[in-house]
Order: C-alpha cells, then structure tokens, then sequence
C-alpha cells in the first residue's frame, strides 16, 4: 500500500514509474506496429538514481535514438519525468506517420511500375518507334 502511495506521489510531483508492459501500452496509445518501433535502446549510462523495486542504480539512455533521455532499471522499468509521457507519445505519432508515409510511397512507386510494364503502355510505346 505505501509503495502504491509513493508511487503516485511521485506521478504528481517529479515524473511516474511505468514497467516494461507499460511503456509498451504508452507507446501503442500512439503507434503499435511493434516491428517498426525499432531498439529501445542500445547503449545506457549510469546515473545516481535508483531503481524504486530494487534499489539498482538507474540506466540513462537515448530512447529509440531520439534526442529524449529516459532512465531504467533493465530489470523493472523505466522511470519518466514529468511530460515525458506526451513526449513519448508525441515521437510514437511522428514515427508512426513517417512509416505510412514510406510505404505510401513505397505503393504508389509500385503501382507506377507496374504501369510502365503493362502491355498497353508497352506497346504504345512500340508503336512510336515502329511508325
């Protein structure tokens, strides 16, 4: 009871707590397509915080290599500070557009090709040079 209570304190205070399960339903509020999520993180520093379940010093890493620096136990979870929830969701979103962007482009670029190869259009383009 009291760890919940500290727990929410903090939230209104300094920042909140999230477990791995729950960053991952943060980011999904705004992006869930998992496989272009990309590395959570790859490379972390120490810092002097501890872990709020195990008392581990905290990890500070870049996460999913943009310029917003989160903290982490590797074992229990990540601590954020305050608003760096909406970043998250605000990086999930941009993410998210940019990957229907690629692969609009990425669709239409096919559609076009796949014109140029039709018979119909080939064979256009025979008739200018066989006149």
């Amino acid at each position: 009871m009291i760890a919940a209570w500290k727990s929410k304190l903090a939230r209104v205070v300094r920042g909140m707590w999230l477990t791995p399960a729950e960053l991952d339903e943060l980011e999904n509020e705004a992006f869930d397509n998992e496989a272009n999520k990309g590395s959570l993180y790859l490379v972390s520093q120490e810092t002097e915080l501890k872990c709020p379940v195990c008392s581990s010093t905290l990890k500070r890493f870049d996460y999913r290599f943009f310029d917003l620096q989160l903290d982490c136990c590797p074992e229990h979870g990540f601590w954020l500070d305050k608003d760096e929830d909406s970043q998250i969701l605000e990086l999930m979103r941009g993410e998210e557009e940019r990957v229907e962007r690629k692969f609009g482009t990425e669709d239409s670029w096919a559609k076009y090709i796949n014109h140029l190869r039709s018979p119909s259009f080939l064979t256009k383009v025979k008739g200018l040079f066989h006149h």
